[in-house]
């Protein structure tokens, strides 16, 4: 019997200040739960991996029994609630809800757990109207959240130039930032001022970082909310005006900002081909992670070289793989294991690109509303019981996934491989289609201090990934 757990909390503070999380998981462990599923996400949001990953295991039939210890584990609407408990009694899994035990299948245990669901949405609903409140109050009294670097907060936490001072240089966090601003109007690139002020004095920024700072309106002397624009959220901001000590007039923001739009300038134009070369973007260092990218040699033959982003940066953002590989050396050898391994990739291919699937879904429908009344007469009479039973034997036999075959793509796949084998394919590309074609095949290649390149490729009928 697969008998499943699902624990969730909302936020990473409850998961490890409160324990709440190990004592949903300890609950659901002794109660006989073999595996638990977790998410730290808002009930709210349908998008839980771990809760998505459940309902799945359900409709492939993985299932037996769910424990929760509260209904609004699952969610926190309604909704979200109602559609997963109706996947679980159409797939015939038992739900054991800990702290309220109710039958989903019965009249009365579907109500409870309608009621239970929307005393769960009008908690959430109450809870975001009390954030929202206890926030407007919060930018009415003019308190700021995280100071930007040269501030702090004063006892009504709202802001004032920091005074304390830095170990090192002797000066205090406020003078520092004004000896930033000055850095950043007279050198030619803010990767210039980054370099020199972790150099000097030990103060880690990145070029993001110290352009978003720069932008600042706090820096101006105002205090003023939403100023960042966010995806998907579109909410004019709120700029109280000259509430602390200013660190720039406005003809400094005037100039910082034509400084930001030359350098912008300088490393791009119209015609800018920085990311436009086979394998662009998937090029990636073994030791970080991090992203690399390409640099001409100065002599007149312009080798092109690739090396890894995250080198040139200071303190924790550093790593250590100074190698410079050639890019040509890389796409050849990208392109000979490709050729080398076209074989395996066809073989991979051949066992992937089965899916299994549900065909009687219509069936299964009916017999399981059957099933449903059935269960609710709540009757001992052994003639209802075996017709229950043979139900049951029924859904289970329909609801065997069979075997099925894209047969159109996969002969279409294996065919895009099998011209990918031969070399002189690849030499008859130019560059853009070269990018194009590898971009099909290649996931990502690795190249690490030795110059050891590694490249993982993807099958064009799935998403399943194989190393040479």
């Amino acid at each position: 019997m697969k008998v499943y757990g699902y624990a969730r909390v909302s936020t990473q503070e409850q998961a490890e200040e409160f324990d709440a999380l190990n004592q949903q998981v300890a609950r659901l462990k002794a109660a006989g739960a073999t595996e638990v599923l977790i998410d730290i996400e808002s009930g709210r949001n349908d998008e839980r991996k771990q809760y998505n990953e459940l309902l799945k295991l359900v409709q492939q039939n993985q299932v037996d029994e769910i424990i929760i210890t509260r209904v609004d584990r699952l969610g926190r609407s309604v909704i979200t609630i109602h559609k997963a408990i109706d996947v679980f009694v159409r797939h015939n899994v038992n739900l054991r809800i800990l702290d309220a035990p109710v039958d989903p299948n019965s009249p009365f245990g579907w109500f409870s757990i309608n009621q239970m669901s929307g005393l769960a949405e009008f908690e959430s609903r109450l809870l975001s109207q009390r954030i929202r409140h206890g926030n407007n109050y919060f930018r009415q009294q003019l308190k700021y959240c995280v100071p930007p670097f040269g501030y702090t907060k004063d006892e009504n936490q709202r802001l004032t130039p920091n005074h304390n001072i830095h170990a090192k240089s002797g000066k205090t966090y406020f003078e520092l930032a004004k000896i930033i601003i000055d850095l950043t109007l007279s050198m030619r690139s803010l990767k210039d001022v980054c370099d020199y002020i972790y150099t000097e004095y030990e103060i880690v920024f990145s070029v993001a970082g110290l352009r978003d700072w720069v932008k600042n309106p706090a820096l101006q002397g105002h205090t003023a909310y939403f100023f960042r624009k966010k995806k998907g959220i579109n909410r004019e901001p709120i700029i109280n005006f000259n509430t602390h000590e200013a660190l720039i007039t406005a003809a400094t923001v005037e100039a910082i900002q034509r400084k930001l739009s030359e350098n912008k300038k300088y490393r791009s134009s119209a015609t800018s081909t920085r990311g436009d070369y086979p394998l662009a973007g998937l090029i990636k260092c073994a030791h970080c992670g991090g992203s690399m990218y390409r640099n001409l040699s100065r002599h007149k033959t312009k080798v092109e070289y690739i090396r890894c982003v995250n080198y040139n940066k200071p303190g924790k953002y550093h790593c250590e793989n100074s190698k410079c590989t050639r890019l040509r050396e890389i796409i050849a050898q990208t392109i000979a294991a490709l050729c080398e391994n076209a074989p395996h990739l066809i073989e991979h291919l051949e066992m992937q690109s089965t899916t299994m699937q549900v065909t009687n879904t219509k069936d299964i429908d009916k017999f399981t509303n059957e099933l449903s009344v059935l269960r609710g007469l709540r009757s001992s009479n052994p003639d209802i019981m075996e017709a229950i039973a043979k139900i049951e034997a029924t859904i289970n036999t329909l609801s065997t996934p069979t075997r099925i075959v894209d047969r159109d793509a996969f002969e279409n796949a294996k065919r895009k491989i099998a011209i990918a084998s031969q070399a002189t394919f690849w030499e008859s590309l130019h560059d853009s289609e070269l990018r194009s074609a590898l971009a099909e095949f290649v996931e990502k290649v690795e190249v690490d201090s030795s110059g050891t390149i590694t490249p993982t490729f993807k099958l064009p009928l799935t998403l399943s990934s194989m190393r040479p």
